[in-house]
């Protein structure tokens, strides 16, 4: 069975962790979340709506600050993917998870729709978030046009992290009692989920590679 002392104790450090960084912390991680640095906001929001939120209208706040990051991050990757070039793009684009054949792929999408290609690579977990900004970069894509598609793109995703966190919080002793004392494994085992994605992707960037 579980440890109840370990698992109370890896939520009160989260909990501190929130409380000081409050909603301008979560900001900045947000802008810096495109590359998955330092923190991804699949982790990120729901914590922090679990812990500094308290009603629906907080989740809609945090959801729009998040966003608002977000969206920086994004066009701080849409002037440097339009500075850096293409060919700079494909030969280091694999220490963020982006192959040329990925390149390839969603620059097709773009060419078919612009809003379609921003609005659908922000929702499917599996494209590598900051696909979508360079290969507006490289293309020069309008930047008007850009950041608001990506706010409104991003915004649906964002909010959801923030509400099932925020609803996790509310109910998290009914969920205590239901799981019992298999928090801590249940945890393990998503943070392993999230190593083999990352570890996947690494080894798809080098079977491309090798082609």
């Amino acid at each position: 069975m579980g440890n109840p002392s370990l698992e109370n104790s890896i939520i009160e450090w989260i909990t501190k962790v929130l409380e000081t960084i409050d909603y301008f912390g979560v900001f900045i991680l947000m802008i810096l979340d495109p590359t998955a640095l330092p923190i991804p906001a699949e982790i990120i929001l729901p914590l922090a709506g679990w812990i500094l939120v308290d009603n629906f209208g907080e989740v809609l706040l945090l959801s729009l600050i998040a966003t608002v990051g977000s969206t920086i991050g994004c066009i701080i990757e849409f002037y440097l993917a339009k500075a850096l070039g293409r060919k700079f793009i494909i030969k280091y684009g694999k220490y963020i998870f982006i192959t040329e054949e990925d390149l390839r792929k969603q620059e097709k999408l773009l060419k078919q729709n612009q809003f379609y290609f921003i609005f659908f690579t922000r929702l499917i977990p599996l494209i590598p978030k900051s696909i979508t900004s360079i290969i507006a970069g490289i293309y020069n894509l309008n930047l008007y046009k850009f950041t608001i598609f990506t706010f409104i793109a991003t915004f649906p995703t964002l909010f959801t992290y923030v509400y099932i966190g925020n609803n996790l919080g509310e109910n998290y002793s009914e969920i205590r009692n239901y799981v019992g004392g298999y928090g801590i494994p249940i945890l393990i085992i998503l943070l392993l989920c999230m190593l083999f994605y990352f570890l996947y992707k690494f080894y798809k960037m080098k079977q491309s590679k090798r082609l």
